[in-house]
């Protein structure tokens, strides 16, 4: 499952990460240029979350998707709001393909379908796509 959210999301490590240099230090910044994507450890990936908005773009936040959710699959990351939106915002966005990856994806993991089901009702909740998603599998 976390195979085909890598294939789907597929994308070249970026050459150049932007990032504000009064808030973020390059060597902060330098792991997502210089590391392949699936060795990006659980704690660089969370200098990104911790300095969300001084970091990247939606394509950056895009290409790390897959690792955010590998390592939520893990247990290295908690499937907190910040990150399913990162992901809520890939599904209502995406193509059938890239819905279809999320959706498998909240389906083998239930750590992270239980944070996304809690979303559901607040204030970060999923877009129409997903939120669909969702009541239908709880109908289930």
């Amino acid at each position: 499952m976390i195979e085909r959210v890598y294939e789907v999301f597929e994308a070249p490590r970026p050459r150049v990460v932007d990032y504000c240099d009064h808030c973020v230090k390059p060597e902060d910044v330098a792991p997502f240029t210089n590391v392949a994507l699936r060795d990006l450890t659980a704690d660089q990936v969370e200098t990104y979350w911790l300095r969300s908005g001084t970091i990247g773009d939606e394509n950056f936040a895009r290409y790390l998707l897959p690792r955010v959710l590998d390592l939520i699959a893990a247990g290295e990351l908690d499937a907190d709001f910040y990150w399913l939106r990162i992901a809520n915002t890939a599904h209502e966005k995406g193509d059938a393909r890239e819905r279809q990856a999320i959706e498998e994806y909240y389906d083998a993991t239930p750590r992270a379908f239980a944070a996304l089901v809690e979303e559901c009702t607040g204030d970060n909740a999923p877009g129409e796509h997903l939120a669909k998603w969702v009541a239908g599998r709880e109908a289930r």
